[in-house]
């Protein structure tokens, strides 16, 4: 065999290849253009939201989770969900609301220590290439 027929047939095999994997690429992309279309991503998070999670044990969990407004409470395991009630007492939903509430103020405080944490420490990095200059 000649090394003009063996550099032909190399030639032959990457623009096989080539051309398959273009098939499938294109294959691909139609499929996220249909999947976009048939509303996989209608909910935005809005309608469905996990408000709160106590695990069990293994693979076993109690979720609060609101969906339209309702609070349902659900039993998770690793082969079965359940719905164990549904929370209408005013009250046990205004206390729920309030913990939400103070759940996100210390998620922002603990936001801004972290904010503040970052700018010393690039402050001290800073002072501390300083000293080793001069």
């Amino acid at each position: 065999m000649s090394t003009f027929d063996f550099f032909a047939s190399l030639l032959k095999m990457f623009s096989a290849l080539a051309v398959v994997l273009g098939i499938m690429l294109a294959g691909l992309w139609v499929v996220r253009k249909l999947m976009k279309k048939t509303g996989t991503g209608v909910d935005d998070g809005h309608a469905i939201r996990i408000l709160s999670t106590r695990y069990l044990g293994p693979k076993s969990s109690i979720m609060l989770v609101d969906v339209l407004g309702s609070v349902i409470v659900v039993g998770v395991t690793g082969s079965q969900i359940s719905m164990l009630t549904t929370i209408t007492d005013e009250d046990s939903l205004d206390r729920l609301k309030s913990t939400r509430d103070e759940g996100r103020d210390s998620q922002a405080f603990l936001d801004q220590i972290t904010l503040y944490k970052r700018k010393l420490k690039t402050l001290s990095l800073v002072g501390g290439h300083r000293d080793t200059q001069k």
